[in-house]
C-alpha cells in the first residue's frame, strides 16, 4: 500500500507503492497463529488485495456451522484513489460469490458451498495511522485490532530519515548507537512515529512489520523474524513478528 508521512499534503516523492502477495500473506499469518475472533489491519491497504484475501483465507467452504476465525478484515489507507478502487475491488468480490453460490450450491460430492457466508466483514477506511493520537477513528480502530501487518517499504527513505531526526531529538543525552544502514536501507529501519501510533493497540494485539522496526518502549515485545519473498525488496524481506504488551 501507499504510505507517507501524516501532516497534510504529501508529496509525490514520499509516497512509495509496494505489495505483498496473497500467498505471503498466508505465510505471515500462519506463522503468528490467527486465533478466533481476530480482527485483521492492513497498515497502507493499497488495492485493498489483501484485506479482502484475508477475508476468506479462514473461511470455510465445506462447513456450514464453521466459523471463519478472522472475524474482520480491515484496511486503512492515505491514498483516497486507492480506497475507491479497494471499494469496487471488493463489490467485485461479492458478485463473484454470490455467483459461486448461486451456480454451484451444491458440489459434485453434495457438500454446500459456505464461501460467502463464511468471508469475514470487511472494511476500508481512508486516513493516516500515525494520526491515532489526535484522531479518534484511528485510535479506536487501533484499540479494535487484534491482528495488524504493515509492510514497511511503504514509507520512503525521507521519511525514515525524518523519523530517525525524532528519534535523535528524544534520545538526546543518551548513549545510543546507530545502525549503519538505519534510515535509509529497507530490512530494520526504525520507526519511532509509527511504533508510537501503534501504541494504541490493545493487549496482547499481534503485530507483524515488514521490513521495520518497533520500539519495545512503546509497549512491544519482538519475538522473532521470518524471512519472505517479496519482488518489490529482492532478494527477500524480513518479517519481525511483535506483541503488544
Amino acid at each position: 500500500g501507499a504510505h507517507g508521512n501524516g501532516g497534510g499534503r504529501i508529496p509525490p516523492s514520499e509516497l512509495v507503492y509496494g505489495e505483498l502477495s496473497l500467498p505471503v500473506l498466508a505465510t505471515i499469518l500462519d506463522a503468528v497463529g490467527v486465533q478466533e475472533g481476530d480482527v485483521f489491519l492492513d497498515i497502507g491497504s493499497g488495492d485493498g488485495a489483501l484485506v479482502l484475501g484475508a477475508s476468506l483465507l479462514y473461511a470455510q467452504s465445506n462447513c456450514r456451522d464453521c466459523k471463519n476465525v478472522i472475524k474482520k478484515a480491515v484496511g486503512v489507507e492515505i491514498v483516497p484513489g486507492l480506497v475507491d478502487r479497494s471499494t469496487r475491488h471488493a463489490q467485485t468480490l461479492d458478485g463473484l460469490l454470490d455467483e459461486m453460490a448461486t451456480a454451484s450450491s451444491e458440489a459434485a460430492d453434495g457438500v454446500i458451498t459456505e464461501l460467502r457466508n463464511h468471508q469475514s466483514e470487511v472494511e476500508f477506511l481512508l486516513g493516516d495511522i500515525h494520526s491515532a493520537g489526535s484522531d479518534e477513528r484511528m485510535s479506536s480502530l487501533l484499540a479494535d485490532t487484534t491482528l495488524a501487518v504493515c509492510f514497511a517499504t511503504t514509507w520512503s527513505a525521507g521519511n525514515a530519515k525524518k523519523d530517525h531526526a525524532e528519534e535523535s531529538k528524544q534520545t538526546k543525552g543518551t548513549a545510543t548507537q546507530r545502525s549503519p544502514t538505519s534510515g535509509t536501507s529497507l530490512r530494520g529501519r526504525k520507526l519511532p512515529k509509527l511504533s508510537r501510533a501503534l501504541s494504541k493497540l490493545g493487549q496482547g494485539a499481534r503485530v507483524v512489520i515488514i521490513d521495520g522496526r518497533l520500539n519495545e518502549s512503546d509497549g512491544f515485545d519482538w519475538q522473532g523474524d521470518l524471512r519472505i519473498t517479496c519482488p518489490d525488496t529482492a532478494p527477500y524481506s524480513v518479517a519481525s513478528l511483535y506483541h503488544k504488551r
